[in-house]
């Protein structure tokens, strides 16, 4: 008999909880694919140290600010460095902009994330957002370090870490099912 009021008691609460968190048993049922999470190091050393950035990341960059999907692997960050891309990891692309599927095959095949993947499964398109990325930096791509697409501008070195093509897809159609609500 007691189990069964605990069992009762739950069920009502559940519905309750939602309510006074502003959630709908929708969001318990849905996948959350555009969610990420932002990040800031004083110093690159700093920030290759503690994991955040890839360990081609060069020494003396400051102010570190990345952006990362929290249900996949893209990556966008920045940081100020006017130095040069000296890591073996680095190759710069033939044509600014636009690598081609042999350099993003070598590039790919030299990080750990992405060593087993083939380019077309990695999206082109980048999801995530924050201010300080010019919208279409990608475009401005004259390195490719690991799985990072990378330049520098200003005084800044930006890099852009794709994610799969099927989490791309993912985040679109949920994106697409947001503006209709």
């Amino acid at each position: 008999m007691l189990k069964k009021k605990y069992l009762a008691a739950g069920a009502l609460a559940l519905p309750f909880a939602l309510l006074l968190t502003g959630c709908g048993a929708s969001d318990l049922l849905s996948d959350k694919f555009d969610e990420s999470t932002t990040r800031t190091a004083k110093t690159s050393q700093k920030a290759v140290e503690d994991g955040v950035l890839p360990d081609w990341v060069p020494a003396g960059g400051t102010d570190v600010q990345l952006v990362q999907r929290n249900t996949g692997s893209e990556r966008i960050f920045v940081m100020n460095y006017e130095g040069k891309l000296d890591s073996e990891q680095c190759k710069a692309l033939k044509t600014t902009g636009q690598p081609t599927d042999a350099e993003l095959a070598q590039a790919y095949a030299s990080d750990p994330r992405t060593k087993n993947m083939k380019p077309e499964d990695l999206s082109k398109t980048r999801t995530l957002e924050a201010e300080w990325w010019p919208e279409n930096a990608q475009a401005s791509t004259t390195d490719l370090c690991g799985r990072f697409w990378v330049h520098q501008a200003d005084g800044k070195l930006y890099a852009f870490s794709p994610d799969m093509v099927t989490q791309v897809q993912a985040i679109e159609k949920e994106r697409a099912a947001k503006d209709k609500k």
